[in-house]
């Protein structure tokens, strides 16, 4: 690395075991000894959380495989949004470049080398908002695809690293949604990255979710930008057991990590553009195909006289 290794934001609130198996992850990378982390640790939001909290700060006090470790409780309960809004903007006042790791997501040991070297490599490519890790669990380039990484539009928080700089554009009021809820054009557009972009964007507006990540990714999609990705998947999402206050049960997402990524093994793609394959390769995670509803559909188109059996 030309340059020191990017600082870690960590964020974490009630899960232990969690944490614990994160920090560990990341202190398995090639680059975590000579990198510094803070771990911002939520307070908790009643007396039931308490144990679980106080759990949480003393995993993150004896954290260690790294150039340093600063643990930052909160004294009131922030909630995740403003948890990692308020902690990132504190970091990256001090840093230009930052990687960003929840509770719950573990990383392969090439991951803190793909940040950083992804990092200065579209630090002056502007229409590149962040670098992502996960990656859906199946082939999403073809095997000839020629580079160590490809294009996708949307910001992916399961592991992933920015710069100052795009993260000042962040206008977490949400400029414009009026119009956007309006537009059928806009809300296509957005659906580019993903069949569920608008509708959670539409739950945070409605105050049904409280996301940051739904919001970051509205930048994003109004700067016109995409996410750097890796061929195949750095990290994985071990949070999706139930213990998420904003997610079920699920195993849908669940992915092998990568832990012998050869970064040389191709270069980076060095002009932004969009890969027809991959991209809708990447989208289908995100646009399942209800069977049910399709055959319900066909039925009655068939009874409608529209569709030949």
């Amino acid at each position: 690395m030309k340059n020191d290794p990017a600082h870690i934001a960590v964020f974490a609130f009630n899960r232990p075991q969690h944490l614990a198996r994160t920090l560990a992850a990341l202190a398995g990378n090639d680059l975590a000894q000579q990198s510094n982390v803070t771990v911002f640790c939520d307070a908790p939001r009643s007396d039931r959380d308490r144990a679980a909290c106080d759990a949480v700060r003393s995993v993150a006090a004896s954290a260690s495989g790294f150039s340093s470790v600063r643990v930052v409780p909160r004294e009131e309960n922030l909630g995740c949004a403003r948890s990692v809004i308020t902690g990132l903007t504190e970091v990256f006042a001090a840093h230009e470049r930052v990687v960003v790791i929840e509770d719950d997501i573990v990383t392969s040991p090439i991951t803190l080398t793909y940040l950083n070297h992804a990092l200065l490599e579209y630090e002056s490519q502007y229409t590149v908002f962040s670098i992502g890790t996960w990656v859906p669990p199946y082939q999403v380039v073809p095997a000839e695809y020629p580079y160590n990484s490809f294009f996708f539009p949307r910001f992916h928080c399961w592991g992933w690293a920015s710069w100052r700089d795009r993260w000042a554009w962040n206008d977490w009021s949400v400029p414009h949604y009026a119009e956007y809820r309006r537009s059928r054009l806009l809300r296509q557009h957005h659906a580019l990255g993903g069949g569920d972009l608008p509708a959670m964007l539409d739950a945070q507006m409605n105050g049904k979710i409280d996301s940051w990540a739904i919001r970051a990714e509205y930048t994003r999609f109004l700067r016109g930008c995409v996410t750097v990705y890796p061929r195949r998947s750095l990290s994985t999402n071990i949070g999706m057991d139930g213990t998420g206050r904003h997610s079920a049960a699920s195993s849908k997402y669940d992915v092998a990590i990568d832990e012998s990524y050869d970064l040389d093994a191709w270069p980076f793609p060095h002009h932004v553009f969009l890969d027809a394959y991959t991209t809708s390769r990447y989208r289908k995670i995100y646009d399942p195909a209800n069977v049910a509803l399709r055959i319900v559909g066909r039925v009655r188109r068939m009874l409608l006289g529209k569709v030949i059996p």
